[in-house]
């Protein structure tokens, strides 16, 4: 017995939860194998990547350049 299928989302609306404004955005690229093997043993990666670019000075720099 079916229900009526799939849902669809009608004129101008989206299914699913919306995407928070503070959203990560998911970024791929190629590092040195000895990066790689430093960041499998930290445990979360991305954490930090992002930890050590935001104390960086050149981040901080352009942080402020931006406005």
């Amino acid at each position: 017995m079916t229900h009526g299928g799939p849902r669809k989302a009608g004129p101008g609306k989206k299914l699913g939860r919306p995407v928070k404004a503070d959203a990560k955005i998911a970024y791929g690229t190629k590092l040195d194998p000895v990066v790689v093997e430093y960041l499998r043993q930290c445990g979360n990666a991305a954490a930090t990547i992002e930890s050590i670019i935001k104390r960086s000075n050149a981040f901080r720099e352009w942080l402020k350049s931006r406005g």
